[in-house]
């Protein structure tokens, strides 16, 4: 993933009449929750815990 910066930008360029456009939005929405899924991977590797022992939650599984 890209630094948040210019992602947020390109986003917002992508405005049509104030609304933002449905898929650019579930991209940025699919991104976030992969990073989020990488974050408490690590932290379970860091706990010593497997990553197959936490669900999260609102995420496609993929990684």
């Amino acid at each position: 993933m890209r630094s948040f910066g210019p992602v947020v930008v390109e986003l917002m360029q992508q405005q049509d009449g104030g609304e933002l456009p449905a898929d650019p939005v579930r991209e940025v929405g699919d991104a976030f929750a992969r990073l989020a899924g990488d974050f408490l991977a690590r932290a379970d590797e860091l706990d010593g815990h497997t990553a197959d022992s936490r669900t999260i939650e609102g995420t496609d599984g993929a990684r």
